[in-house]
């Protein structure tokens, strides 16, 4: 019987490999999200439809923004927000989860209020997608950023007398706290949730690991598969001798 072309051993060697990497990737679990400061909130909500010309756009988070947040709402000719401020907090109708890292194990903190930050809109000057952008940094130094789209549908409106398209960029107070952050990750969201009853919809809670017990299998079975990738490179590679 004839040996199997050198060709075709390399080629199944290659095959096997890349099978045991994506079983290996499917092994390791998903670190929970411990993103502190999150959105919780939008009004209006991400993709969806505006008719009406609103006065205003409302982000809720699990925090109060920082001071020196940065808030932008851009339109088909520009931006059109006209600064932003702080507001009374609201009941979120859904508890929103945060992960924090308590002696080695990820638990769960849930959030029932929801800290506004309040963006004046100076006036709709024509249909089309509108994105609203915000930065920010939470309690612990993680930045906070993410947008919120969605489609504007209403009537036209005019500008205030005197008012022109802002023009400012996040503060460097700002720039530096994100940069020396823990990691300065994006932990922002653009918000997807479906309007719900009150036009108040939070976050769904992100599923992490209630306790270390399957920490063993984690380790396991990812270890197994590289070992196993190595026997079979080590064959291949004395087959090719």
């Amino acid at each position: 019987m004839q040996s199997m072309p050198v060709t075709v051993r390399r080629w199944s060697a290659r095959a096997v490999v890349l099978l045991l990497l994506v079983l290996a990737g499917l092994a390791f679990p998903a670190a929970p999200a411990h993103a502190h400061g999150q959105l919780a909130l939008s009004r209006p909500l991400s993709n969806t439809i505006v008719n009406d010309p609103l006065e205003r756009v409302e982000l809720y988070f699990t925090e109060q923004p920082a001071s020196f947040a940065h808030f932008t709402v851009t339109g088909p000719t520009g931006r059109i927000d006209n600064g932003w401020s702080t507001g009374e907090p609201i009941r979120l109708d859904k508890p929103v989860q945060e992960y924090f890292l308590v002696d080695g194990k990820w638990t769960p903190r849930a959030y029932h209020v929801g800290y506004p930050a309040i963006v004046p809109i100076a006036h709709w000057p024509a249909a089309g997608p509108y994105l609203v952008e915000y930065m920010s940094v939470a309690s612990d130094g993680d930045a906070v950023r993410g947008s919120v789209k969605f489609e504007y549908n209403g009537p036209t409106t005019a500008a205030p007398p005197g008012w022109s398209p802002p023009t400012n960029t996040p503060p460097q107070a700002l720039l530096d706290q994100i940069g020396n952050g823990h990691g300065g990750g994006d932990t922002g969201r653009t918000q997807q949730s479906s309007p719900a009853a009150g036009d108040t919809v939070a976050a769904p809670p992100v599923t992490a690991p209630s306790d270390g017990s399957g920490s063993l299998t984690t380790w396991l079975i990812p270890g197994a598969l590289v070992a196993a990738t190595v026997l079979i490179l080590l064959h291949a590679s004395r087959k090719r001798r």
